[in-house]
């Protein structure tokens, strides 16, 4: 049977967690948020492979948020609440800002770097120029990622930004901290720039204290 097909654990926290999405939903303004159950995992589909669920972040499948199975009974629901929000806010609103900024950065590289060999190459007359494509593509392809990867990495450090002015500060460095003192593997592995590229997007745990330790207490949440 497939990893994610499996039955998944449950806890008792479950339905507690659900209202917290919810009242975080309307809270946010995230329109037409439908969270029906919570997913405990350790993994996620991404593409033909897999990703692990970050012990510090929530994800969203369809109807579902999955929280990291590593965590189950480690945190209580309130201690949840910021996290949560943070990618609640991310996932659901600032994302999606991120969309035309991602195709700028890799699919018009891409297609720049095939047009312009084929263009050349019927100019010219020299089929051989196409052979190119590859040497252009790569480098492109690279910088483009690596920028949106920052992009990222930026995005989910200002949604906890907005949540802390929302929620408190204080509560949730409180949580990222007990975190950190947890001694978790994915946690660890992004602190001292193992996480890999998969993970290039996500701040590290330590970035998240140190970001959050120098907003200023005047940040006020904004909805845009």
């Amino acid at each position: 049977m497939s990893r994610f097909r499996r039955s998944l654990p449950t806890s008792p926290d479950d339905p507690k967690l659900l209202e917290v999405a919810s009242g975080l939903g309307q809270q946010l303004d995230i329109v037409a948020l439908n969270i029906r159950d919570i997913r405990w995992m350790e993994w996620i589909p991404a593409g033909r492979s897999a990703r692990t669920v970050p012990s510090d972040w929530c994800t969203f499948l369809r109807h579902s948020m999955v929280m990291p199975a590593r965590m189950m009974g480690k945190l209580t629901v309130e201690e949840w609440r910021p996290l949560v929000a943070s990618s609640l806010l991310f996932e659901k609103k600032i994302r999606r800002t991120l969309r035309g900024r991602a195709f700028l950065l890799t699919g018009v590289p891409l297609i720049i770097s095939l047009a312009v060999p084929i263009s050349v190459a019927i100019l010219l007359q020299m089929a051989w120029i196409i052979f190119l494509y590859p040497i252009l593509v790569l480098p492109l392809a690279y910088l483009g990622g690596r920028s949106y990867s920052r992009d990222l990495k930026k995005a989910r450090l200002e949604a906890d930004t907005q949540v802390s002015a929302l929620i408190g500060k204080d509560s949730f460095l409180n949580v990222l901290k007990k975190i950190d003192m947890m001694g978790l593997d994915d946690i660890d592995r992004l602190k001292t720039g193992r996480g890999g590229r998969r993970l290039a997007g996500l701040p590290s745990i330590t970035e998240r204290i140190e970001h959050l330790q120098t907003a200023s207490s005047l940040d006020r949440y904004s909805t845009t």
